[in-house]
């Protein structure tokens, strides 16, 4: 044989020598046909990913602290972000991106949800499909099925609207004396004011109106009281009827005295006050003058006082006489008294503070009985008695109420 057919032969002969040594078809010599991949050597793997062994086996992943068997999770014939690769292939180059599951606890019977494009439509699932050509597709974002966080409904707000206090007194009672209101006031008819050796009858018909103003008339005029007794002096008076003088409130009164003779005028004793709110009989039960002048003494004199039982059950009082530079009956006078939650009470006289008194030596112990409601109002015009005796030539005298006025305090 020529020497170059020998030499052709030779290099078949090395040739398929060569083919039986490099592939060994196994026990499927049809495996190679199916794969789409060129064959690599298997250190290409990417480093840190899981052994991918077969599509139905599961992958150990292990790390320093735990070992978990998961579940291969099925491909997906659409563009997916996970690759399945049959037994006995290896990677090519192509790039493409290995997704690892979350650890999570072995559930085989746990059914991942179908992947979504990116148009939101679900693609078809299927664990037999073969992978595609060796040049594979640009990485493609996918958008997973996503799980709306709840909604919180928030709770209804309510709107408080604040109202400021107010910065001064309010006015809850006004009575103006424009004419004699019964459902307030009733007209005395007794001889009240006995116990002070008072002279007078007290009659309704020296109660009046004029000008705006309640008026209490005194004149000689022999009267036959209720008790039977005669007297020869009468003059009028006034109780309150439903009206209440409460803690925390300011108490507001005008009032004129007018005798006849004013430098002769002993005798008349005009008085706004309050007696017997807290009961047990005078003076456990209180009293409260918010003014009195008893011109027997001084007609310049006016007197603002507490008085009240001691501990001893004695009779005391507290109070404060102010001496003017003129007769009280020369003039109108504005008064008021602060009836002070607190237990401080103040008087004024044509707006100056003329008497405080912030503790007593009651029975009851201060404030007591001074933080009770004072529920009648006392309004008259006595003669004689106690302070001192009667000059004739003061009368007839009118004692005259232009407002009573009653104010809530800034608290």
């Amino acid at each position: 044989m020529p020497i170059g057919f020998r030499l052709v032969a030779l290099f078949l002969a090395l040739a398929a020598f060569s083919a039986g040594c490099l592939f060994d078809p196994g026990e499927d010599s049809a495996a190679p046909a199916a794969l789409p991949f060129i064959g690599e050597p298997p250190n290409d793997l990417l480093p840190g990913s899981p052994t991918i062994s077969g599509e139905d086996s599961p992958t150990t992943i292990t790390d320093d602290t735990r070992s978990t068997l998961l579940p291969i999770p099925p491909t997906t014939s659409g563009p997916e972000t996970s690759v399945t690769i049959p037994e006995g292939a290896t990677r090519n180059t192509q790039p493409f991106e290995i997704v690892t599951e979350p650890t999570r606890p072995q559930s085989p019977t746990t059914t991942r949800a179908p992947a979504t494009t990116a148009t939101g439509v679900p693609t078809t699932a299927s664990s037999t499909a073969a992978v595609g050509p060796t040049t594979a597709a640009p990485p493609t974002t996918t958008t997973r099925p996503t799980t709306a966080a709840p909604t919180t409904t928030a709770a209804p707000t309510t709107t408080t609207t604040t109202t400021a206090a107010p910065a001064g007194p309010v006015l809850v009672f006004a009575e103006e004396f424009d004419s004699f209101d019964t459902t307030r006031w009733t007209k005395e008819h007794s001889t009240y004011g006995d116990g002070n050796s008072e002279l007078q009858c007290y009659t309704p018909q020296q109660v009046s109106m004029a000008n705006g103003n309640l008026v209490l008339r005194a004149e000689t005029r022999t009267e036959t009281c209720p008790n039977g007794s005669t007297r020869d002096v009468t003059s009028g008076m006034v109780r309150s009827k439903g009206v209440t003088f409460s803690p925390g409130q300011r108490i507001v009164y005008r009032v004129k005295l007018t005798p006849d003779d004013e430098a002769n005028q002993g005798g008349l004793w005009p008085a706004f006050w309050s007696s017997g709110w807290a009961g047990g009989g005078w003076p456990n039960g209180g009293e409260w003058d918010g003014f009195e002048v008893m011109t027997a003494r001084s007609p310049k004199r006016t007197v603002f006082s507490l008085h009240y039982a001691d501990p001893f059950d004695q009779h005391k009082k507290t109070s404060k006489e102010v001496l003017s530079q003129t007769n009280f009956s020369a003039d109108w006078h504005q008064l008021s008294f602060d009836y002070g939650l607190n237990g401080t009470m103040i008087w004024r006289m044509d707006g100056v503070v003329v008497q405080t008194v912030s503790d007593a030596n009651t029975k009851q112990g201060w404030p007591a009985p001074f933080n009770q409601a004072m529920t009648e109002l006392k309004i008259n015009l006595a003669l004689g008695g106690s302070p001192g005796p009667l000059d004739a030539r003061a009368l007839p005298a009118t004692y005259e109420v232009d407002y009573v006025r009653i104010y809530d305090l800034p608290r």
